[in-house]
């Protein structure tokens, strides 16, 4: 019964359950649809390359990073 992507409720809702603010959120996809959902509940998106989509349809989002390896989102931390 949750929308689906790229509707925020699913985010609104991990948000909600687990006490955390939209700013102090990262949102991980491999795809547009997931830029957009990040983009649609206010949280920072990363796209990352070893996904499913190319990296343009990443690009085409202006997310806050994309990330060719889980060692370029570990730098962030």
């Amino acid at each position: 019964g949750i929308a689906r992507k790229p509707n925020p409720a699913i985010v609104y809702g991990i948000l909600s359950k687990l006490g955390i603010s939209a700013s102090d959120t990262l949102y991980v996809g491999d795809s547009g649809i997931d830029m957009q959902t990040a983009k649609n509940a206010g949280v920072d998106a990363i796209g990352v390359t070893w996904g499913f989509r190319p990296r343009a349809e990443l690009e085409a989002f202006s997310p806050f990073l994309i990330a060719d390896s889980p060692e370029d989102v570990q730098q962030l931390f």
